[in-house]
């Protein structure tokens, strides 16, 4: 079990940490200032500190030197705040560990903490080395001087490699810190996938033409030391045809807790037998590594399942389309969200104005803050300036309390202005203050608040028109207009519609407790027909409408709106009116058999209203 010394002038920290690293295993001794933790830094000798950096007396930066002074083998992580950047830094200059911002995160404290102890172990081995090195210097110095040169190597890889963000560049580093030790043309790594039925591909190798790929995969699954060629030879692989055009072939598993996850194929044209000593070495790095190359294996599978679900849908910040316009928008997204710039989105209403807002959220270096959305059009002038802008206690009637506005909710975030079009002129002289000094005072109060935060706005109206009508300020507007986003509507990207529907199937089958295949070509036909006044807001409520209504595998005609069939067909003129309903109440009666009852609830109508139209149209069953 560990030690752990916890330094924080913080008597809840101190708690809170506590509980949570003794859940974790660790065996915890606090101090509440930087002189009590020295004092039984000395006493207890804990493997790990863990210290606040801002501390009366001796800070968290004096505690990190002494006991630096007094054993510099322990590894010390310091806590540090958001402005806390450059002791930050000081601290590592000093030897630290690692350093976690507050407020503390567990998943940051865990990783540091996994670091320390991996920094302990690798400490460890090295000291280990060390001895057994210094040892053998007397009876063979060359000896000494190599296996020191591959027990850097290995320490330093073990590091390393945990940096790398894919396998290719974990193994380039790889081949780079061992082409010294051994003597190779090509490293052929094969990973297993996780089914351990093939290989992951690892970008920047070239993947193995292999005929027996069954029978190699069985191999690798089995193997447990390195092999050589003349080992490989009398084994009498028949995969190893494959590799005739070498001469020499020598395979090391990579093995984590006695499970092997891969191989690394060593390749060259002339007769190499290594040394079982050089083997042996690439085999305990490689295994030094496993659980890094499994990790990385394994995130590169996930991004490419999560990226082929990205293709399918051809979405983008929850925004689905692949039409070329907006591809141009996901374009533009990317372009100005690393930016402060105001953003204006215009567009119909439905078209997914708030999505394309919350996309350039979070893609902007403030996607962990706030994102606050407001309904300008939700509010009447009073109410809406107390929304924005807040309000102090007794600034009106009914201002039992204070309360804080969306501009301080949003600080260091996004502020999301809604239907913008529907401020009143009063609030939008507030506004304008407010865009050009990011400073406001709450209804009722004295003092100037400052905040920072990126305002996006949108409206479905034309700016420009309320401008010259006199409903809109024409300073505002150009303050707010730095960056204009125009969403096109839902009828001019019809290609889209399939891919929406799609989209929107695949989340009510996730949802409900039926499963609906698809859409059928009748119906697409209508829905590419429709006008769309309601943009993909009303597409959606159109699909779940009628996959709640439909009893089969595939959405019918039949199972939408009825007045989007009849706009359709209107505007196709096939018909009047009365025939239009006569075919379609046809239909849905064989549909249901002629059960009239059904057809009824179908159609929420009563039955009286059924017979009626029945009457009406001289329909009868031909049965």
């Amino acid at each position: 079990m560990l030690k752990i010394l916890l330094i924080d002038d913080e008597a809840g920290i101190r708690k809170l940490l506590s509980i949570s690293l003794r859940s974790e295993g660790y065996d915890v001794i606090t101090a509440e200032n930087g002189k009590r933790g020295i004092e039984l830094f000395e006493q207890e000798a804990p493997s790990i500190v863990l210290t606040d950096i801002k501390m009366p007396g001796t800070d968290g930066i004096g505690v990190l030197r002494r006991i630096k002074e007094i054993n510099p083998e322990t590894e010390v992580i310091v806590i540090t705040g958001d402005g806390d950047m450059k002791l930050a830094v000081k601290s590592l200059q000093l030897d630290a560990s690692d350093f976690i911002t507050k407020p503390i995160s567990e998943e940051a404290l865990s990783v540091a903490l996994k670091r320390a102890e991996e920094k302990l172990k690798i400490k460890k081995r090295l000291k280990n080395y060390t001895y057994n090195l210094e040892k053998a210097v007397k009876e063979k110095t060359g000896e000494l001087e190599k296996s020191y040169k591959e027990m850097e190597s290995l320490c330093d890889i073990t590091r390393r490699t945990s940096e790398k963000k894919s396998l290719g560049e974990a193994f380039d580093f790889i081949i780079d810190q061992t082409k010294n030790i051994l003597s190779f043309e090509e490293m052929a790594p094969l990973i297993l996938n996780k089914e351990k039925k093939g290989f992951v591909k690892v970008n920047g190798y070239r993947e193995l033409s292999v005929e027996d790929r069954e029978g190699l995969v069985s191999a690798i699954a089995l193997m447990r030391h390195p092999m050589n060629i003349d080992e490989l030879s009398a084994s009498g692989y028949p995969w190893l045809k494959s590799f005739d055009g070498y001469e020499s072939i020598s395979l090391v598993p990579i093995i984590k807790e006695d499970e092997v996850i891969g191989v690394v194929i060593l390749l060259a044209a002339e007769h190499i037998v290594f040394s079982r000593k050089d083997l042996r070495f690439l085999y305990l790095m490689l295994s030094q590594v496993a659980g890094i190359i499994r990790r990385i294996a394994l995130n590169n599978e996930k991004m490419k399942e999560l990226e082929n679900k990205v293709k399918m849908f051809s979405g983008y910040g929850g925004i689905v389309g692949k039409d070329h316009k907006m591809r141009q928008l996901y374009k533009l997204i990317l372009d100005i969200a690393p930016t402060d710039a105001t953003v204006m989105i215009q567009g119909e209403s439905g078209s997914g104005k708030e999505l394309v807002a919350r996309a350039v959220h979070l893609h902007s270096y403030r996607k962990d803050k706030p994102f606050i959305v407001v309904n300008c059009s939700a509010y009447p002038q009073t109410l809406l300036e107390s929304e924005l802008f807040g309000h102090e206690k007794g600034a009106f009637t009914g201002a039992i309390h204070r309360k804080l506005g969306r501009f301080e909710l949003a600080d260091k975030g996004t502020l999301f202005l809604d239907e913008i079009g529907e401020i009143p002129l009063m609030s939008q002289v507030k506004l304008l203050r407010f865009l050009q000094f990011q400073k406001f005072e709450r209804s009722g109060g004295m003092e100037t608040i400052e905040v920072d935060i990126r305002v996006i706005a949108a409206t479905n109206k034309d700016l420009k028109k309320e401008v010259e009508n006199g409903n809109f300020r024409e300073d505002l507007y150009y303050r707010l207009n730095v960056i204009p986003i125009n969403i096109p509507p839902l009828r001019v990207r019809r290609n889209d519609i399939s891919l929406l529907v799609e989209h929107f199937l695949k989340r009510l089958n996730l949802r409900g407790n039926k499963k609906v295949k698809g859409i059928s070509s009748e119906a697409m036909d209508i829905l590419m027909r429709y006008n769309w006044p309601g943009n993909v807001r009303e597409l959606e409520n159109i699909i779940e409408h009628a996959f709640i209504l439909t009893k089969e595998e595939f959405i019918s005609g039949q199972s939408l709106p009825l007045d989007i069939y009849f706009i359709v067909n209107k505007e196709q003129k096939i018909s009047s009116f009365q025939e239009n309903e006569k075919k379609f109440l046809a239909r849905v009666l064989e549909e249901y058999k002629w059960n009239k009852l059904q057809v009824a609830k179908k159609l929420n109508i009563s039955r009286s209203t059924l017979y009626a139209k029945l009457k009406k149209y001289n329909i009868h069953s031909s049965k």
